[in-house]
């Protein structure tokens, strides 16, 4: 039972990575067509900058409640065959966001440029006004994206992952073709519009998943039910902690960033963003895992719980080292193959490619928050995170103040890298307080050490391959230079785990179980069919 449960686990994980990873290919088209269009400069920072509260709103409305609070509640009815009250609970969610969120959005378009001055206080006026009426048109979107994330949460906490496959793919796509169609028209301002339209369309997709689950939808208002008033309760604390962490990436890449040269936020944005592309692992991982953690904490299997959790921060520790490495070896290479096209200058290449290698140094602490705090929010403890998150708030608004204005665009990559290593010590040591990884250190010691070889190895190998590369495929097209880059990206993954196989590593070996257990399965599947037919 555990062993299937374990598999199952690892194959929605990699489903749902092979998903994000394809929606995170066309989010990387997306910035390639903008940077290409318009390359990097204040209108591009301004386009960024008009995401900020739309965002923040989300995050707080509805994000951080999605997973902290509202499928672990519905999980944990569904765990307990309470199927009808499930499908009341999601109906009063959805009716609650639309009403909150609605109201939300529309005070917030009222007040744009006021609150633009306070988030972009480098701005001048001409800018300011004109981030105001984009942000104008992604605050619509975000309605559409909050009612999203309430039909996905009760997918994931069905443990039905179609829709929420399908929805992210749409939406880019929607983005990518009409704001390209509109550019022309529009200005960068195509791609706000399109953004609204790409969040409709998703919300057509979600709107799907959930009619496949064969859920009434109830006219309910019903605001006092009691799984409303407890995810009311363990959102608050969430609910605030998600306000510091936005507050520290505010900070970090747009209220100091516009007092830096023009198209500073720009740079910190598409840095961040290519940052995340090997920890796709740990979000997809986290979404899978936390229904899994709040049924064993319901059932107080606590060796499972620890052995479920410290499986995923092994797997965080096998994928974000090397990735490291990674990035810091070729990094300048990344960027420009990616972005380097049209308006997009050699020296936008250099300023991304630094802010990169310095959030590269926090891929780790980043992927294994994503699997910490799912742990705390699966023990329905959601106020340790937000008490951690305020200590952090303090330590990373420190690092961003000194190191900001000091290095730059470097300065503030570093300072958010150190405050994620910040938080993740510090949660880390507060579970293994209460007992919950009671035996863990080791077990992820030998990981880390593990792993830390082959990533030192392969990036020295890589940093010598890199001129042999070269001087194999001469010449510096886009295309020459692509496949320079995916060689080099093989090699250095194929020495990694040929490192790993030598050390007997056995997060090798839950990573080749996820790839084969749905092949298994399928090949099962066959012969039962066969064998009816025949």
């Amino acid at each position: 039972m555990g062993e299937k449960r374990e598999l199952g686990l690892a194959s929605w994980a990699l489903i749902i990575t092979s998903a994000s990873l394809l929606s995170r290919i066309l989010g990387f088209m997306r910035n390639m067509v903008i940077s290409t269009l318009f390359g990097q400069n204040r209108w591009t920072d301004m386009l960024n900058a008009s995401f900020v509260l739309p965002d923040t709103l989300y995050l707080i409305l509805v994000g951080g409640g999605i997973s902290s609070a509202f499928v672990p509640v519905l999980s944990g009815y569904l765990a307990e065959k309470k199927e009808r009250e499930a499908g009341e609970v999601v109906s009063i969610a959805f009716n609650l966001v639309l009403v909150v969120v609605g109201l939300a959005v529309t005070l917030s378009i009222f007040f744009s440029p006021f609150l633009v001055r306070l988030i972009a206080p480098g701005f001048n006026s001409q800018e300011i006004s004109y981030t105001a009426y984009l942000t104008r048109v992604v605050l619509m979107a975000i309605l559409f994206h909050s009612l999203n994330g309430v039909l996905m949460g009760t997918e994931y906490a069905y443990q039905s992952f179609l829709g929420t496959t399908i929805g992210p793919l749409v939406y880019n796509a929607a983005i990518i073709i009409f704001g390209t169609a509109l550019a022309s028209r529009l200005g960068i301002a195509a791609f706000a519009w399109s953004t609204l339209l790409g969040a409709f369309l998703n919300f057509l997709v979600q709107v799907w998943g959930v009619w496949r689950l064969r859920i009434p939808y109830l006219w309910s208002w019903n605001f006092r039910h009691p799984a409303i008033r407890r995810i009311g309760e363990l959102m608050l604390p969430v609910t605030i902690g998600l306000s510091i962490a936005q507050i520290n990436l505010f900070l970090n890449q747009t209220f100091i960033a516009s007092f830096l040269p023009p198209g500073s936020i720009n740079a910190l944005t598409l840095a961040s963003r290519v940052v995340l592309v090997p920890m796709l692992f740990a979000p997809s991982l986290g979404i899978t895992l936390l229904p899994t953690l709040t049924r064993l904490a319901v059932n107080k299997e606590r060796e499972a719980f620890e052995r479920y959790l410290v499986m995923s921060l092994s797997a965080i520790l096998f994928i974000a080292l090397p990735a490291t490495a990674g990035f810091i070896v070729l990094g300048e290479q990344v960027i420009r193959v990616l972005f380097e096209h049209g308006r997009f200058t050699r020296q936008d290449t250099l300023a991304t490619a630094n802010a990169l290698v310095y959030y590269s140094l926090g891929i780790a602490a980043y992927g294994a928050y994503e699997m910490l705090s799912r742990a705390f929010y699966a023990l329905q403890d959601t106020r340790t995170p937000l008490k951690v998150g305020l200590l952090t708030l303090g330590v990373g608004t420190s690092f961003n103040f000194l190191l900001g204005p000091l290095w730059g665009v470097k300065g503030l990559a570093l300072a958010y890298s150190l405050a994620g290593w910040f938080n993740v010590a510090l949660l880390f040591y507060l579970l293994k307080r209460r007992g919950i990884i009671s035996g863990s250190p080791k077990v992820l010691g030998s990981t880390l050490v593990k792993s830390l070889i082959g990533a030192i190895f392969m990036g020295g190998c890589l940093k010598i391959l890199t001129g042999r590369v070269t001087l194999f495929l001469p010449g510096s097209g886009i295309w020459t230079e692509g496949l320079k880059l995916l060689l080099l990206i093989t090699g250095g993954a194929v020495l990694y785990i040929t490192v790993a196989w030598l050390l007997r590593m056995e997060e090798l070996g839950f990573v080749t179980q996820a790839l084969k257990g749905p092949f298994r399965r399928r090949r099962a599947g066959l012969s039962e069919d066969l064998g009816k037919v025949g």
